[in-house]
């Protein structure tokens, strides 16, 4: 094992709780010691709903100040992001 890159043998590869974690490309790869060696790429595509991680859940202002406000956010499909104020109001751009 190189790098952090695993091998499975065989011709079925199970991943029995796939999560996000596991997105990513995988190579098939078929040697019988006569060259050459073939192989294919399958691109592993995970849906999941928005995570949202807000760094600063408190911030503090002068009046007249400029602030950002930022949040943080992953999913697949890209989520889109919008502001709002308590009572549902979406803040402009």
């Amino acid at each position: 094992m190189e790098s952090g890159v695993l091998s499975v043998e065989g011709s079925t590869f199970t991943i029995s709780r796939v999560n996000r974690l596991h997105m990513g490309a995988y190579l098939c790869i078929a040697s019988n010691g006569v060259p050459p060696t073939v192989s294919k790429r399958i691109m592993l595509i995970i849906h999941f709903p928005p995570m949202i991680w807000v760094q600063n859940q408190l911030v503090g202002a002068l009046e007249g100040q400029k602030i950002t406000l930022e949040c943080q956010s992953e999913a697949y499909p890209k989520s889109i992001n919008y502001w709002t104020r308590e009572k549902g109001e979406i803040v402009p751009q």
